[in-house]
């Protein structure tokens, strides 16, 4: 299976949400199943650009720092939800999508983009 064979399954000449060049949430039935910003839902689109903002909120807040995964004892930092809320935790080997350079840095994105909305992306739901 490729990732075109995929993104033509789930989208050929099916109901696509996108953005437009706008940033207006559209959706059609589409022969363009290989776009890359296509979701499956309204749903599936704000998660993707809540995702985008946590990625975002990362790169500002982390400055150059990028993690080393040679060196274990380099501290890094993700949120996790722990009794519903977000929290950061360190790890030593990667395991998401998004680190942080410190434990602060982790809780700032928490505040700069809201508990609720880092909640909504840990979860994943789309």
């Amino acid at each position: 299976m490729t990732l075109d064979e995929i993104m033509k399954s789930l989208y050929y000449q099916k109901e696509t949400y996108f953005l437009d060049i706008f940033g207006k949430i559209k959706h059609n039935r589409t022969t363009l199943y290989a776009d890359r910003n296509n979701c499956r839902s309204v749903r599936h689109i704000e998660h993707w650009l809540r995702l985008n903002d946590l990625l975002n909120v990362a790169a500002y807040l982390n400055g150059d720092w990028k993690p080393d995964w040679m060196d274990a004892s380099s501290p890094k930092y993700v949120l996790r939800m722990r009794d519903g809320v977000p929290v950061a935790e360190a790890v030593s080997t990667p395991c998401q999508i998004v680190y942080f350079r410190s434990e602060e840095a982790a809780m700032e994105a928490v505040s700069v983009l809201g508990v609720e909305v880092v909640c909504d992306i840990l979860k994943g739901e789309v």
